[in-house]
């Protein structure tokens, strides 16, 4: 797998209109598929910058049907030994029963400081957070040996091969993705291998137990149609798109309020090892005024995030630190008896009016 480190983003992971794949070569091409695949998913080529573009859209027909796009896209850039620089965009909306999302923001980090933006406006994050973000970084890195330890080598510890989630791959000839050329690989995809990788990193990780052999059988047979196309670099084997597709329908007898589900899920990285150019707004806000906007009560956000250490901020005995700190009292000190209903409150809002409507 590619050494994306944090760059990555799986960093990040973590997803549109503009993963577009120019026209294909027609005929398979000479290159053995699974040859390809496997070159492609145990690359330890080091991308330190490019753009990412990755693009979430469902659909769901039946009684509580519904709509779901999300998006995430922009320029990436460092080094090894660099905290990242991003500018990264993101979009959710969607629409089922009677709720519905619209939104949009992004994350802007240069050498020495970060940005969010919410809904159009931008605003500068502490810089206490941002300098206890980098040294966190950095301090990972150095703990898990990043100089020596590709993407791969993670898949390795937690036992899975993504190069396995594809069955009966096709050469489907060369293609143009963003001004790349790639080899087009379609495959079937191998859900009883996903399932399983799955199955194997959360037990390896601690964060799930055994999936019982009857919720995989589930799992298999709601899969009506699975398909994985795969846009490997014609001379660098560097991933450059991957689509996926799914198409579920839940069996009859497992009560389920939909009829059918469609999912497509497409990745692009292009630009790769460019040189991307981050800068900082010139019209950002003070992050008080993102708290105001938001109807939050002054200095909850701040408090949280500058206040103290990164650790203490983000948990510890004292969880979330109210403005001015003061130990242990958290949220629920700033907030009163009522904090949990107060955050059940902001968790579930989706618009500053309803986040107002929290406020005590």
């Amino acid at each position: 797998m590619i050494r994306t480190r944090l760059l990555s983003l799986a960093a990040v992971s973590l997803l549109g209109a503009g993963l577009i794949a120019g026209c294909g070569g027609g005929g398979g091409g000479d290159e053995d598929p699974q040859e390809v695949l496997d070159e492609t998913f145990s690359n330890d080529e080091t991308v330190n910058s490019g753009v990412l573009d990755l693009s979430l859209a469902a659909s769901a027909e039946g009684e509580e049907g519904g709509s779901f796009d999300a998006s995430l896209s922009g320029p990436f850039q460092g080094a090894e030994d660099e905290f990242p620089q991003l500018d990264l965009t993101a979009s959710v909306s969607g629409e089922g029963g009677d709720q519905s999302i619209d939104f949009e923001g992004g994350l802007i980090t240069t050498a020495d400081a970060a940005f969010v933006s919410y809904q159009g406006t931008t605003y500068e994050i502490p810089k206490e957070f941002y300098d206890q973000l980098k040294t966190l970084s950095e301090q990972a890195q150095q703990q898990a040996g990043t100089d020596d330890q590709d993407s791969g080598a993670v898949f390795d510890q937690l036992g899975i091969d993504p190069s396995g989630w594809l069955t009966e791959p096709e050469n489907e000839g060369d293609e143009d993705v963003e001004g790349t050329e790639t080899i087009h690989i379609h495959a079937d995809a191998n859900v009883p291998q996903i399932v399983e990788d799955i199955q194997t990193a959360s037990e390896q990780t601690g964060a799930g137990e055994q999936i019982p052999p009857e919720a995989v059988q589930q799992v298999e047979d709601a899969v009506e149609e699975a398909s994985i196309d795969v846009y490997s670099g014609k001379d660098d084997r560097i991933l450059r798109r991957l689509d996926l597709n799914l198409a579920i329908t839940p069996p009859d007898e497992s009560g389920a309020t939909v009829d059918s589900v469609d999912l497509e899920f497409s990745l692009t990285l292009s630009d790769v090892n460019a040189e991307q150019t981050i800068e900082a707004p010139s019209d950002a806000q003070p992050f008080s005024q993102l708290e105001s906007d938001l109807g939050l009560p002054p200095g909850l956000l701040e408090g949280a995030l500058g206040g103290g250490s990164l650790g203490g901020s983000l948990g510890g005995s004292g969880g979330l630190q109210p403005p001015g700190g003061g130990g242990g009292g958290g949220i629920e000190g700033a907030q009163g008896t009522g904090s949990q209903e107060y955050l059940n409150c902001i968790s579930q809002a989706q618009t500053p009016e309803e986040l107002q409507a929290c406020n005590p």
